[in-house]
């Protein structure tokens, strides 16, 4: 089945979920949001999004590392696209260089905060285009 492509939001911060949102919407996708990550594993299971954004900073400073790992265990999510967006390497002075592995970090893609619109939208795309193909 086609049509738009399903994004579930996953932040603590309102204001953040309302500007991407806003920024999806514009673009034709479905957007879906949660505020925290066992609300997200649940809408989630739910609604069988295509993307997960996901914070990692929430309730605790690795609650979204957490859910990513959990995420990777649940099978009719093991199709979803899983994109980190954080502030966490600078919170937590960690290197830069935070990169997807299958254990510790299973993510597509880690974006910085504050990532540019245009720079979400294209690792979206591409998250989406490496989901399509059955790749990881």
């Amino acid at each position: 089945m086609s049509g738009p492509h399903k994004v579930l939001v996953v932040d603590d911060d309102v204001s953040f979920i309302e500007s991407i949102r806003d920024l999806l919407d514009a673009y034709g996708y479905v957007v879906l949001s949660a505020q925290d990550g066992a609300s997200g594993i649940e809408v989630a299971k739910v609604e069988r999004p295509d993307v997960m954004i996901l914070d990692v900073m929430m309730k605790t400073d690795t609650e979204g590392l957490d859910v990513a790992r959990r995420v990777r265990d649940i099978p009719e999510l093991a199709g979803m696209g899983v994109v980190l967006v954080t502030g966490v390497t600078k919170a937590l002075h960690l290197p830069r260089d935070l990169a997807p592995d299958e254990h510790w970090l299973p993510v597509d893609r880690v974006l910085e905060k504050p990532v540019s619109p245009d720079m979400l939208i294209r690792e979206l795309e591409r998250v989406l285009q490496k989901r399509r193909g059955g790749s990881r």
